[in-house]
């Protein structure tokens, strides 16, 4: 078995745990997002139907200066209102789904390769036979990655500590056999035998 085949085949192994994981913060986030966009508006529409009812009461009993008041509280809602919904205009839902699909796609391709590490470390195959899957998978690779909707850097930190790997500084991963090992089950571990 070619080491470099194997390093090459580990390595984009870890590029879709670690994507993976990336594309499941913002589905996170965006859910936290649109939780809070579905409060306000549940609260100012709340607000709007109590003043509704006080205007209602303030006819019943002619109450002409909480009745202006009241219209006041009216306009300012209905523009809150108003701005709140052009503010929020973008659809979070669709945004969220798309992260949660190449998540979803990178989760699949993770466990091709993590067989094919199976494959190339039990010598299940000759190496011509495991370059070309390996090739077809890194072609897979690009296809996702090409599609992905764009993440933050606060997803990519938070996706870097919910792996546990906090303490790297840089932007470019080099993947330690160490910090693949991790994501793999103990015998697909190299670091341990």
């Amino acid at each position: 078995m070619n080491d470099k085949l194997l390093a090459i085949i580990r390595f984009y192994f870890a590029q879709c745990v670690f994507m993976n994981s990336i594309h499941y913060k913002p589905y996170s986030r965006l859910t936290e997002v649109q939780n809070r966009y579905r409060n306000i508006t549940i609260g100012i529409s709340g607000t709007t139907l109590i003043v509704i009812i006080l205007q209602t009461i303030g006819f019943k009993e002619n109450l002409t200066q909480l009745l202006s008041i009241l219209s006041f509280c009216g306009m300012i809602l209905t523009a809150t209102s108003l701005i709140f919904t052009m503010y929020s205009k973008e659809d979070i839902g669709e945004i969220k789904s798309q992260h949660r699909n190449i998540a979803e796609e990178y989760k699949i391709l993770r466990d091709s390769y993590m067989m094919l590490i199976e494959e190339a470390m039990s010598n299940a195959y000759d190496e011509k036979t495991l370059r070309e899957k390996g090739q077809e998978f890194q072609k897979l690779y690009s296809a996702i990655g090409k599609y992905a909707p764009a993440t933050t850097y606060n997803d990519y930190q938070n996706a870097q500590k919910g792996l546990g790997l906090s303490g790297k500084k840089d932007e470019e991963f080099t993947w330690s056999d160490k910090e693949i090992d991790c994501f793999l089950p103990p015998l697909l571990r190299i670091e341990e035998k």
